[in-house]
Protein backbone atom coordinates (compact mmCIF):
# COMPACT_ATOMS: atom_id res chain seq x y z
CA UNK A 1 0.00 0.00 0.00
CA UNK A 2 2.81 2.43 0.86
CA UNK A 3 4.53 1.60 -2.44
CA UNK A 4 1.38 2.56 -4.34
CA UNK A 5 1.15 5.86 -2.44
CA UNK A 6 4.79 6.66 -3.24
CA UNK A 7 4.29 5.73 -6.90
CA UNK A 8 1.24 8.01 -7.13
CA UNK A 9 3.23 10.90 -5.61
CA UNK A 10 6.15 10.37 -8.00
CA UNK A 11 3.81 10.32 -11.00
CA UNK A 12 1.96 13.39 -9.68
CA UNK A 13 5.18 15.44 -9.42
CA UNK A 14 6.62 14.09 -12.66
CA UNK A 15 3.46 15.08 -14.53
CA UNK A 16 3.28 18.50 -12.85
CA UNK A 17 6.92 19.31 -13.63
CA UNK A 18 6.78 18.15 -17.25
CA UNK A 19 3.31 18.57 -18.72
CA UNK A 20 2.36 21.47 -16.42
CA UNK A 21 5.82 23.03 -16.16
CA UNK A 22 4.89 26.66 -16.96
CA UNK A 23 2.48 27.21 -14.06
CA UNK A 24 4.78 25.35 -11.67
CA UNK A 25 7.73 27.60 -12.55
CA UNK A 26 5.58 30.68 -11.92
CA UNK A 27 4.39 29.13 -8.64
CA UNK A 28 7.95 28.32 -7.57
CA UNK A 29 9.02 31.92 -8.21
CA UNK A 30 6.06 33.21 -6.18
CA UNK A 31 6.92 30.73 -3.40
CA UNK A 32 10.50 32.04 -3.26
CA UNK A 33 9.25 35.63 -3.05
CA UNK A 34 6.72 34.96 -0.27
CA UNK A 35 9.08 32.66 1.67
CA UNK A 36 11.68 35.45 1.65
CA UNK A 37 9.01 37.58 3.37
CA UNK A 38 8.46 34.93 6.05
CA UNK A 39 5.32 33.23 4.76
CA UNK A 40 4.36 29.91 6.34
CA UNK A 41 3.58 26.79 4.29
CA UNK A 42 2.04 23.35 4.75
CA UNK A 43 1.53 20.26 2.59
CA UNK A 44 -1.97 19.39 1.42
CA UNK A 45 -2.53 16.34 -0.82
CA UNK A 46 0.94 16.66 -2.43
CA UNK A 47 0.49 20.40 -3.01
CA UNK A 48 2.23 23.12 -1.01
CA UNK A 49 -0.08 25.73 0.50
CA UNK A 50 1.57 29.02 1.40
CA UNK A 51 -0.30 31.57 3.51
CA UNK A 52 0.20 35.14 2.38
CA UNK A 53 -0.89 38.52 3.67
CA UNK A 54 -2.56 40.26 0.77
CA UNK A 55 -5.66 42.44 0.97
CA UNK A 56 -8.73 41.45 -1.11
CA UNK A 57 -7.22 38.08 -1.91
CA UNK A 58 -8.72 34.64 -1.46
CA UNK A 59 -6.36 32.23 -3.12
CA UNK A 60 -4.57 31.16 -6.27
CA UNK A 61 -3.14 27.88 -7.50
CA UNK A 62 -0.16 27.53 -9.82
CA UNK A 63 0.51 23.84 -10.36
CA UNK A 64 1.42 22.33 -7.00
CA UNK A 65 1.86 25.77 -5.43
CA UNK A 66 -1.23 27.13 -3.73
CA UNK A 67 -1.36 30.58 -2.14
CA UNK A 68 -4.15 31.43 0.31
CA UNK A 69 -4.89 34.57 2.32
CA UNK A 70 -3.55 33.91 5.81
CA UNK A 71 -6.63 35.56 7.35
CA UNK A 72 -8.92 32.73 6.16
CA UNK A 73 -9.90 30.33 8.89
CA UNK A 74 -12.31 27.59 9.86
CA UNK A 75 -14.79 26.31 7.28
CA UNK A 76 -13.84 29.08 4.84
CA UNK A 77 -10.19 27.99 4.90
CA UNK A 78 -11.18 24.32 4.56
CA UNK A 79 -13.30 25.06 1.47
CA UNK A 80 -10.65 27.33 -0.07
CA UNK A 81 -8.08 24.53 0.21
CA UNK A 82 -10.38 22.11 -1.62
CA UNK A 83 -11.24 24.69 -4.30
CA UNK A 84 -7.63 25.70 -4.96
CA UNK A 85 -6.55 22.06 -5.01
CA UNK A 86 -9.16 21.61 -7.73
CA UNK A 87 -7.15 24.06 -9.84
CA UNK A 88 -4.09 21.86 -9.18
CA UNK A 89 -6.03 18.90 -10.59
CA UNK A 90 -7.08 21.01 -13.61
CA UNK A 91 -3.39 21.74 -14.12
CA UNK A 92 -2.71 17.99 -14.30
CA UNK A 93 -5.48 17.53 -16.85
CA UNK A 94 -4.78 20.51 -19.11
CA UNK A 95 -1.02 20.96 -18.75
CA UNK A 96 0.20 23.93 -20.79
CA UNK A 97 -3.35 24.79 -21.86
CA UNK A 98 -4.28 25.44 -18.21
CA UNK A 99 -2.94 29.00 -18.37
CA UNK A 100 -5.29 29.85 -21.25
CA UNK A 101 -8.31 27.67 -20.40
CA UNK A 102 -8.39 28.21 -16.62
CA UNK A 103 -5.98 30.87 -15.31
CA UNK A 104 -6.75 33.77 -17.65
CA UNK A 105 -10.56 33.31 -17.62
CA UNK A 106 -10.43 32.92 -13.82
CA UNK A 107 -8.42 36.14 -13.42
CA UNK A 108 -10.85 38.00 -15.67
CA UNK A 109 -13.90 36.60 -13.85
CA UNK A 110 -12.42 37.38 -10.44
CA UNK A 111 -10.92 40.83 -11.01
CA UNK A 112 -12.72 42.66 -13.82
CA UNK A 113 -14.91 45.39 -12.29
CA UNK A 114 -17.77 44.53 -14.67
CA UNK A 115 -17.97 40.93 -13.41
CA UNK A 116 -17.42 41.91 -9.77
CA UNK A 117 -20.34 44.35 -10.03
CA UNK A 118 -22.53 41.82 -11.88
CA UNK A 119 -21.93 39.13 -9.26
CA UNK A 120 -22.79 41.55 -6.48
CA UNK A 121 -25.85 43.22 -8.06
CA UNK A 122 -27.39 40.08 -9.60
CA UNK A 123 -26.36 37.71 -6.79
CA UNK A 124 -24.40 35.49 -9.20
CA UNK A 125 -22.20 32.89 -7.55
CA UNK A 126 -18.47 33.21 -8.10
CA UNK A 127 -18.52 29.48 -8.84
CA UNK A 128 -20.89 29.94 -11.79
CA UNK A 129 -17.91 30.40 -14.10
CA UNK A 130 -16.92 27.08 -15.68
CA UNK A 131 -13.33 27.32 -14.45
CA UNK A 132 -14.40 27.84 -10.82
CA UNK A 133 -17.25 25.33 -10.72
CA UNK A 134 -15.06 22.70 -12.34
CA UNK A 135 -12.35 23.43 -9.78
CA UNK A 136 -14.79 22.64 -6.97
CA UNK A 137 -15.79 19.38 -8.66
CA UNK A 138 -12.15 18.37 -9.21
CA UNK A 139 -11.10 19.36 -5.70
CA UNK A 140 -13.91 17.47 -3.97
CA UNK A 141 -13.25 14.41 -6.13
CA UNK A 142 -9.46 14.40 -5.61
CA UNK A 143 -9.42 15.15 -1.88
CA UNK A 144 -12.53 13.11 -1.00
CA UNK A 145 -13.47 15.99 1.31
CA UNK A 146 -16.85 17.73 1.47
CA UNK A 147 -17.42 21.46 1.36
CA UNK A 148 -18.68 23.01 4.59
CA UNK A 149 -19.73 26.60 3.86
CA UNK A 150 -23.28 27.40 2.77
CA UNK A 151 -22.12 29.22 -0.39
CA UNK A 152 -20.19 26.23 -1.68
CA UNK A 153 -22.80 23.65 -0.67
CA UNK A 154 -25.66 25.62 -2.25
CA UNK A 155 -23.93 27.26 -5.23
CA UNK A 156 -20.50 25.67 -5.65
CA UNK A 157 -21.16 23.56 -8.74
CA UNK A 158 -21.51 26.11 -11.54
CA UNK A 159 -23.82 28.19 -9.34
CA UNK A 160 -25.94 25.16 -8.38
CA UNK A 161 -25.83 22.84 -5.35
CA UNK A 162 -22.68 20.74 -4.98
CA UNK A 163 -24.65 17.73 -3.77
CA UNK A 164 -27.95 18.06 -5.70
CA UNK A 165 -29.32 14.55 -5.24
CA UNK A 166 -28.46 14.19 -1.57
CA UNK A 167 -32.07 14.28 -0.28
CA UNK A 168 -33.29 11.98 -3.08
CA UNK A 169 -30.90 9.14 -2.27
CA UNK A 170 -32.42 5.90 -1.14
CA UNK A 171 -31.04 3.04 0.87
CA UNK A 172 -30.75 -0.52 -0.38
CA UNK A 173 -34.43 -1.25 0.39
CA UNK A 174 -35.67 1.83 -1.49
CA UNK A 175 -36.29 4.01 1.58
CA UNK A 176 -35.29 7.66 1.63
CA UNK A 177 -32.10 8.36 3.50
CA UNK A 178 -31.95 11.16 6.06
CA UNK A 179 -28.36 12.20 5.37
Amino acid sequence: MIVLKILKAVLFYFWQFTYALAQNIIGLIMLAIYKSKGAKSEWYHNALITYIDKKNFGGVSLGIFIFINKKREGDNLHDTKIHEYGHTVQSLILGPLWLFVIAIPSMIWCNTPYFVKMRKEKNVSYYRAYCEGWSNTCGAWATKERFLTTELINRGRYGKPMYPNRSKRKDIKGRRRNK
